[in-house]
């Protein structure tokens, strides 16, 4: 049984070794807004690669890796400033990140609106 003092020592301990380890796997723990993710670097220039988030079990049980949702597919239709009708597919997340990049092609000088929908 941990008295105050035991767990402060134990705890600790348990940070040098994870230390140790993210040495070892080229990863880090990180944090933001309550979010645990894990920060892979690149090999080559040590530049952040990707973050894999980390959550509980549904029943509290113990950590795991949240699996992301699979890539939708959207459909971008683009209505040019000439009066023509582009259409582009590409695979985005979600609904957010088809927003983002809606706004980005409309902010090019040939698209005069652009509408999007997720493939069916």
């Amino acid at each position: 049984m941990y008295n105050k003092l035991d767990a402060i020592e134990a705890s600790k301990e348990f940070l040098t070794e994870v230390r140790m380890l993210e040495e070892k796997y080229g990863v880090s723990f990180n944090s933001d807004s309550g979010d645990v993710y894990l920060t892979y670097k690149t090999n080559e220039d040590g530049k952040v690669w990707d973050n894999i988030k980390i959550g509980w079990e549904g029943d509290g049980s113990g950590l795991k890796v949240m699996e992301p949702e699979p890539i939708q597919m959207y459909e971008f239709k683009l209505r040019n400033t000439n009066g023509s009708v582009s259409k582009l597919q590409i695979p985005c997340d979600d609904d957010l990140q088809a927003m983002r990049i809606s706004s980005e092609l409309t902010n090019t000088k040939s698209v005069a609106s652009v509408k999007f929908d997720k493939v069916k």
